[in-house]
């Protein structure tokens, strides 16, 4: 049990772990001979890591099947971690930190062998509330160059911060959840929020643009510092503007963050840097935004020896639209009719229940207003509103977390009360059972779609790509594309699941395109099929 700086109780390792060494690291690939090739150097860090890394967006150390996800892949060879502090609210880093020390115990795997890439920035959740109180207390300090006169005031539940107080209590705070005492890269996540609050702000965008790269410096300076103590070993930037063209106002820019670096040490310990890359979103190695335009982002790390690290390889976003890059599995549906005939059904059932059935239940306020206002699925998807969805991915995401969750909490208001109502029970049970086919063939439909649409950028790939790749998932083809590119250090792929971690490993199996960079200006076609 551990002890976390507010004084609560945290399952944490007791003993902390060392950090990753040049040497360990170069022996992880032997062991994996099947696709050592696919290992690369992490830049000036000269730790030696996977093509593919293990991203820890939405993983959390409550979920049994992230934890085993996470295992799998360091016992295959996945040996770089990519986290931040506000993922799942620093469950990410603790789920991290618990499998990690629970292989190093069983002699699975070394710590040294491991990179662990941490950030921070992110103002949000319980952290939120905190940094709230404190900005609120009635002697809070505002003076110069203090914490809270650098908090930027984003949005309502998300505020940012790069300060170097900041920056202390999340390394502090990642240290202990990980169970480890060193972090071997540390990034500052998205600092360009500053840059769109404060345009927002009314500030004109010189002076915007000046006080950033200000903010970046003194972040850095502050980083070195943590290098000396050795709760760190290097440090970098993630930021999702790197890859935008030179006019874009909230870009960040690479030679701006390394002059910033240089002027602080010819020794400094800014080597590694992350944005997003996949087949729809090119920037990186498309948009030649460094040097006058001269360079694209990828180039110039190749230049400085930067670790470059991909983000959303399989996540693309067009717009407002998510596109994953996988495969989906073609199923069977009814005609449309038999869709429209369902959700009118349930729309149907809706009203009966609510003309004449639950005005009589015994249910508290709060209840009766929480069942009237979500047992709406009926409602929300008849009159054909269930074809009004942009994608799979955005159906899915809504029917997730919102549609179905809502029905959830309707019949645990509504069970109880059905044990001694045998009419309540009956409407219960067949409510439930259109719902479950309303959402099945719903899925079905959608699901094909997504399926089309891999079928069609999977052609279109195919004719840019050798045959041996032709076989490959629409996620291993969109991996390979990027590892292939000289410069990059490692693909993020979200590993939540085990089959998921196996996709990952036999794609890197297969051996790097040699032609690459020349294929990434030739993808029009398939960003044509979206």
């Amino acid at each position: 049990m551990h002890i976390t700086t507010n004084g609560q109780l945290d399952d944490q390792p007791a003993t902390p772990i060392r950090h990753a060494t040049i040497e360990a690291t170069r022996l992880v690939a032997p062991s994996h001979p099947e696709w050592a090739e696919s290992y690369r150097i992490l830049g000036k860090t000269g730790l030696t890591v996977s093509g593919a890394g293990f991203g820890s967006y939405r993983v959390d150390h409550r979920v049994a099947s992230h934890r085993a996800a996470l295992a799998k892949a360091i016992r295959m060879g996945i040996n770089l971690i990519d986290t931040s502090t506000n993922y799942a609210g620093g469950n990410s880093e603790r789920l991290i930190g618990e499998v990690l020390v629970g292989l190093v115990k069983q002699g699975l795997t070394r710590r040294e062998e491991i990179v662990i890439v941490s950030k921070a920035g992110y103002i949000q959740g319980g952290l939120f509330e905190e940094m709230q109180r404190r900005a609120n207390e009635a002697h809070a300090d505002y003076s110069a160059s203090s914490e809270l006169s650098d908090l930027v005031r984003h949005s309502n539940g998300l505020w940012h911060s790069i300060h170097p107080d900041f920056l202390r209590d999340q390394i502090t705070a990642s240290l202990e959840r990980l169970g480890m005492e060193t972090i071997d890269v540390f990034l500052l996540h998205n600092p360009e929020y500053f840059i769109e609050w404060a345009v927002a702000e009314g500030r004109p965008e010189d002076e915007v643009h000046q006080e950033y790269y200000r903010r970046i410096a003194k972040a850095f300076r502050y980083l070195e510092s943590e290098v000396q103590q050795g709760r760190i070993q290097w440090y970098g930037i993630s930021s999702n503007t790197f890859v935008k063209p030179e006019e874009t106002v909230n870009r960040t820019s690479l030679e701006a963050c390394w002059q910033a670096a240089e002027e602080i040490s010819k020794e400094h310990h800014f080597a590694v840097v992350q944005f997003p890359l996949n087949i729809f979103e090119h920037g990186a190695v498309t948009e030649r935004n460094q040097n006058r335009g001269t360079q694209t982002p990828i180039e110039f790390c190749r230049e400085k020896n930067l670790g470059a690290l991909v983000n959303r390889p399989l996540n693309a976003i067009i717009g407002k639209q998510l596109i994953r890059l996988a495969d989906f599995p073609e199923r069977e549906v009814p005609p449309d009719d038999d869709i429209d005939d369902l959700t009118h059904d349930l729309r149907l059932q809706e009203e009966e229940f609510f003309n004449t059935r639950f005005k009589d239940l015994p249910l508290n306020p709060q209840s009766r207003d929480s069942v009237q206002k979500l047992m709406t699925l009926g409602r929300n998807l008849d009159d054909g509103n269930w074809r009004e969805f942009a994608s799979v991915e955005e159906w899915q995401d809504i029917s997730r977390t919102v549609l179905a969750p809502r029905l959830q909490y309707v019949f645990d208001i509504l069970r109880p009360l059905s044990k001694d109502d045998e009419g309540l029970y009956s409407m219960i049970v067949q409510y439930a059972e259109v719902a479950d086919d309303v959402f099945e063939h719903i899925s079905n439909v959608y699901l094909n779609r997504g399926h089309a649409r891999a079928e069609k950028i999977h052609a279109a790939l195919n004719s840019l790509l050798p045959e041996d790749c032709h076989s490959l998932s629409l996620s291993q083809k969109a991996v390979l594309l990027i590892r292939s590119i000289p410069g990059v250090s490692s693909v993020l792929v979200g590993m939540r699941a085990e089959e998921y971690v196996d996709d990952v490993i036999y794609g890197l199996q297969a051996k790097a395109l040699t032609n690459a960079e020349e294929i990434w200006p030739r993808l029009a076609p398939v960003q044509q099929e979206n």
